[in-house]
């Protein structure tokens, strides 16, 4: 974090409506609603909190998709790398057994991934995300390959590794 976004997270923490939040800060099951917040201002707000709160995860649930990415993009720039993710919502639709979009389930695991290992405290999503079911492998490092840079894997060993993992070969 930059000395900007240091002076940032110090400006919000000095507000007296924040040091309220911070004295009484919801418990678990509890809720709070903050209003008269415009643009990246609840962002800031969001990481002050995560920065206070270090015992806590936060849940942000943003209004649409286009907001919730809005959030984690300003999240990503007020707070060190990882401790902030996107949890999105699919674009399948809710009869619809398979997400259509790669990249949207992959997005999914590494969130609940980073959230279940303790390496994010703050999950960025929107209400629809909340309430749609997610598979998460039991054994999600049992499916990762590492690659190290100078490392030399032969093509068909890695293709094969792949596969095995649940990767299926398609054209370019």
């Amino acid at each position: 974090m930059s000395v900007k976004e240091s002076l940032v997270l110090e400006a919000v923490a000095s507000i007296p409506a924040f040091r309220r939040l911070l004295a009484d800060p919801p418990r678990r099951g509890q809720e709070r609603r903050v209003g008269g917040v415009y643009g990246s201002a609840g962002s800031a707000l969001v990481a002050a909190l995560h920065r206070s709160l270090t015992d806590r995860v936060m849940v942000v649930i943003a209004r649409s998709p286009r907001a919730a990415a809005a959030l984690e993009a300003d999240l990503e720039v007020l707070l060190d790398e990882d401790e902030a993710r996107l949890y999105p919502q699919r674009e399948a639709l809710p009869y619809e057994s398979e997400e259509r979009h790669l990249e949207i389930g992959c997005l999914r695991v590494e969130a609940v991934e980073a959230l279940l290992t303790g390496r994010t405290r703050v999950l960025v999503t929107t209400l629809r995300a909340l309430q749609e079911r997610a598979p998460v492998p039991d054994r999600l490092n049992d499916l990762r390959i590492t690659l190290d840079v100078g490392e030399s894997w032969p093509f068909p060993l890695l293709i094969e590794e792949l596969e095995n993992r649940g990767f299926q070969r398609a054209p370019l």
